[in-house]
């Protein structure tokens, strides 16, 4: 049985690298498509009202919404696009997944019920589950490891910037509909403001698709030692490890991958908690419009996550490609502790100006842990592993974070019934927990990999 190749074996590509502002253009695209990704999740967090309103909706429905019946098909699908990662053209694969989720995201405004707004949510999670693994695989064939974390950081600056944008200017554009020029116009054309609101974030994401298409090409895959004929595909064959391979080597040849993504799956439970659920606390128990939250609660977010992302690629900026997993690892550990404190705090403040010092805070702390979130694999796994090991990544932190996270947290609010105080109580209890989970599972990852490294040297 052929070894299976380390960190240490992963060799320089045959094919020179691209140049380094063509290899930025490809970051900066790639980046511009995970922050519409999350503009287009994102937006229904501050139309959580308007919906409810139009389309009779409880707040177990819009967990469900935002929670597991978007991430289950986003999660699911997943799966299946990650063999297409790991043997397909990635640029095009994303360029098809971007035009389709863009186009499912403006159908939303035709929904009428919980059903096709489901319907239509599902295509855009659907479409949307093709971006990262592509992305992060095409980085590791761009870049040698040490330098992937900071390719890695700027794309990760995706969720941060996107769901931002979504606050700001989703609640912007109801305050500007709710005049009675904006208004009177929109009656005209049948339209509600939540669904100009789907239409404008949707639409534009076809242009995104067509500019991936025509300007960006697939680059050559980085050779892993071990291949025939000293390049990434064997003459004749497709040499592409089946999921056995891949599972056993997350789970026996690198065995920090189980706390480690476990640990990111707690983080991001966390996440998907707070996304969907502080901009309509900040709505009850401040009395706040939405548009008042959106200006508030928008730059906090994309504020904390911008500044983590960036101290996370300062951090790791002098580490040696051997070192980049450890490094990666111990960071993200220290940042997910410091989480803790804020992720309880933010919900249960009594002023606001502590509830949105708070939420900056978790959106600081918990960005740290997402940037470095998919180093481990990048530069750890070999080649034609990485999407799908990504994918497994992801299909766990979907279906159990991105499922359970608001959904648990509605669960809990409905049945405390007590108001705005009732949903603090419940996204502090869920917030919470995942932090501190999250925080002791990185731990272990991190002393797997030492021993790890320990036993190998």
């Amino acid at each position: 049985m052929a070894r299976v190749p380390l960190l240490a074996d992963i060799s320089l590509k045959t094919e020179a690298p691209l140049a380094a502002p063509r290899s930025a253009y490809v970051v900066l695209i790639f980046f511009l498509c995970f922050v519409f990704s999350y503009i287009d999740r994102q937006i229904v967090s501050i139309l959580v009202q308007p919906l409810k309103a139009a389309l009779h909706l409880s707040d177990v429905q819009i967990g469900l919404l935002q929670g597991l019946a978007f991430t289950v098909c986003y999660a699911t699908a997943g799966v299946f696009v990650a063999r297409r990662v790991d043997t397909s053209n990635r640029v095009r694969l994303i360029a098809v997944c971007v035009a389709i989720w863009a186009v499912s995201t403006a159908m939303c405004a035709t929904a009428h019920s919980f059903a096709e707004l489901l319907v239509w949510r599902a295509g855009t999670a659907i479409a949307e589950a093709g971006l990262s693994p592509a992305a992060l695989s095409i980085f590791s064939d761009l870049f040698v490891p040490r330098k992937v974390s900071r390719a890695t950081s700027v794309f990760m600056l995706g969720p941060y910037i996107g769901g931002g944008v979504a606050l700001v200017g989703g609640g912007a554009l109801l305050d500007w509909t709710a005049r009675s020029g904006p208004m009177h116009a929109l009656a005209s054309y049948a339209l509600a403001p939540w669904q100009l609101a789907f239409i404008v974030v949707g639409l534009p994401g076809l242009v995104l698709a067509a500019l991936v298409a025509a300007t960006i090409r697939e680059p050559a895959r980085r050779r892993d030692a071990g291949d025939m004929n000293g390049a990434g595909t064997s003459a004749g064959h497709d040499d592409t490890p089946d999921m056995s391979a891949v599972l056993r080597e997350i789970t026996v040849t690198h065995r920090f991958c189980i706390p480690y993504f476990l640990g990111y799956t707690a983080l991001i439970l966390l996440f998907y908690a707070y996304s969907a659920w502080f901009p309509t606390l900040l709505i009850r128990q401040f009395g706040l419009a939405p548009g008042e939250v959106g200006r508030m609660a928008g730059p906090a977010y994309m504020l904390g996550g911008i500044t983590g992302v960036v101290c996370a690629g300062f951090l790791v900026r002098r580490a040696t490609d051997a070192g980049a997993l450890e490094k990666a690892l111990r960071i993200a550990m220290f940042a997910a502790f410091a989480l803790i404190p804020a992720a309880v705090a933010a919900p249960l403040s009594k002023a606001l100006s502590g509830a949105l010092i708070a939420y900056g805070l978790c959106a600081f702390t918990a960005s740290i842990v997402m940037a470095l979130a998919p180093v481990p694999v990048q530069v750890a796994l070999p080649n034609r592993m990485r999407g799908r090991a990504i994918a497994i990544l992801v299909f766990l932190t979907n279906t159990v974070a991105g499922g359970l996270g608001p959904l648990a947290v509605g669960i809990v609010a409905d049945r405390l019934a007590l108001g705005a105080h009732g949903l603090a109580i419940a996204l502090a209890s869920v917030g919470g927990t995942a932090a501190v989970a999250s925080a002791l599972l990185y731990l272990a990852a991190t002393r797997t990999a030492s021993l790890s490294r320990l036993k190998n040297s």
